[in-house]
């Protein structure tokens, strides 16, 4: 199937514009958006305030997120979230989750 099309050179424009700016829109990237940083051992032991050795500890029982690409690399959002993860239960609250249990199951 052929087809034939005549162009005026004003439709011609207006085609190149709209793909410039389609490309424009599809590769470039987004100024808001920021990649989530690597840490090396060293930035990882200063933001927890812990020796070198205590990370390779960590690394070595799994009990920290880590990548390993022929060095070890953390990725900060995931240290973070380890953090956070390790939150514990003040007493009052411990004591609230306890009455709510005995309230919940002592009267069923």
């Amino acid at each position: 199937m052929i087809l034939n099309y005549r162009l005026t050179a004003e439709e011609i424009k207006v085609l190149a514009d709209e793909i410039s700016k389609n490309l424009r829109s599809n590769f470039q990237a987004p100024l808001s958006t920021h990649e989530d940083p690597f840490l090396t051992i060293d930035e990882v032991a200063k933001l927890l305030n812990m020796t070198k050795g205590s990370i390779y500890g960590l690394v070595h029982k799994n009990a920290i997120p880590y990548h390993k690409k022929g060095k070890l690399y953390f990725l900060k959002s995931e240290i973070n979230d380890w953090i956070k993860s390790g939150k514990r239960e003040t007493k009052s609250s411990l004591h609230e989750k306890a009455d709510e249990y005995l309230a919940k199951n002592l009267f069923q």
